[in-house]
């Protein structure tokens, strides 16, 4: 085995071991390994989502779950939460869409249409920047301001639209409106004539960080009345998520914590 894989297996093997989230002063004096060393580990395994940063820390992520576990956390989201996606893109008769946090960006999970909705360009399994779309924005509202920066870098960020967002800290006042407001918005920063809302899909005590999303056309979307009632029936069908999901979830989470 390589000196590097050894040390990244070293890291991982100590966060298993440790209940909550680790600083980078403790980490490096309880692996012996030196800061800089550790960090750069650290970030590489992130990017494959196999570590996250959390409360000014570092702990265990999703990607790793899925490993050990016979059914990955992202498919059994995508089963229980499929009917209700479909019951939302009827309700509104617009595009649905379910995403989640992976690495630096957001991947769609799954995706229901109504028979009106507009066709987008990304497709269930596509990466998407978390900058400028909607899911992006409510998965980026469950960080913290710190994580988000060390996501987005020192930026300009490209600009996909004319509405694009670009600076960090801009992005970052967006998101803490998200977070106040309870919901993120894409207006076209994505997709000319497309416009979006997303709110957060948490499962509380877990790694994933996930999101639901109306998309249609603007001229529709834009219209208070309407948003204000594909906002509710958005909350509707987070909660009803939330609630299918957590016995599963809670369930193999304990069976990580038991068998690691």
């Amino acid at each position: 085995m390589s000196e590097s894989a050894g040390k990244a297996l070293d890291i991982l093997f100590y966060l298993a071991n440790v209940n909550d989230s680790v600083t980078l002063a403790r980490l490096s004096r309880e692996t012996g390994v030196n800061k800089a060393t550790a960090l750069r580990y650290l970030n590489v395994l992130e990017s494959k989502g196999v570590v996250e940063r959390c409360n000014s820390g570092w702990t265990l992520g999703l990607s790793l779950f899925e490993l050990g576990s016979k059914v990955p956390v992202r498919q059994l989201v995508a089963e229980k939460v499929r009917p209700i996606i479909e019951r939302l893109a009827r309700e509104s008769g617009e595009s649905v869409n379910l995403a989640y946090l992976a690495g630096d960006t957001a991947i769609f999970l799954d995706r229901a249409e109504a028979n009106r909705s507009l066709r987008m360009r990304s497709m269930p399994g596509d990466r998407l920047p978390l900058y400028c779309t909607g899911v992006g924005k409510a998965i980026l509202s469950q960080l913290t301001d710190d994580r988000i920066r060390a996501i987005l870098g020192p930026g300009p960020l490209k600009k996909v639209t004319e509405s694009t967002i670009t600076e960090p800290e801009d992005i970052i006042n967006e998101v803490n409106k998200a977070r106040g407001l309870g919901f993120g918005a894409d207006k076209e920063e994505f997709e000319i004539g497309l416009t979006c809302y997303a709110m957060p899909l948490r499962l509380p005590g877990s790694d994933f960080v996930g999101a639901i999303s109306i998309s249609g056309p603007t001229a529709r979307m834009k219209n208070i009345e309407i948003r204000n009632r594909f906002l509710s029936l958005l909350a509707q069908a987070v909660q009803d998520s939330t609630d299918v999901l957590l016995p599963y979830h809670f369930h193999a989470h304990a069976e990580k914590k038991a068998g690691g």
